[in-house]
């Protein structure tokens, strides 16, 4: 017969765990580019997920290309410190990262950071 206590730990455990995968990830799972010279971005801000397929994401929100700039400014408004984190696939056309790029300027957001993958030794 298993004690009592054991069955709490074990349900404890499988909640500690199932919070954790929930608030990981912030944005949405993209194949990230890699990087020798990425850091690691602080915690909060905005972002922008761009899939492959050319999807936009604002804080896990779909969003056209059109409405991205006044949902920044929106969005920017609640929240304090201004940072952009822009979660791109590495298959992402280079003119539509920097089309997101020039809708976070137009937004009066300077602070922009770009998620990457360590690189593989």
């Amino acid at each position: 017969m298993v004690p009592l206590i054991d069955c709490f730990f074990l349900l404890l455990v499988f909640f500690i765990f199932g919070v954790f995968s929930m608030t990981m990830q912030q944005g949405l799972v993209v194949n990230l580019p890699a990087a020798d010279a990425g850091v690691s971005t602080p915690e909060g801000g905005l972002t922008i997920s761009l899939t492959a397929d050319g999807a936009l994401f604002l804080n896990q929100d779909p969003v056209t290309r059109q409405a991205l700039t006044s949902a920044l400014r929106q969005e920017a408004n609640r929240q304090t410190g201004g940072l952009v984190v822009i979660n791109a696939d590495r298959e992402v056309r280079h003119g539509l990262v920097m089309s997101v790029l020039d809708a976070v300027r137009q937004a009066g957001l300077e602070t922009v950071s770009f998620h990457t993958m360590p690189e593989a030794q």
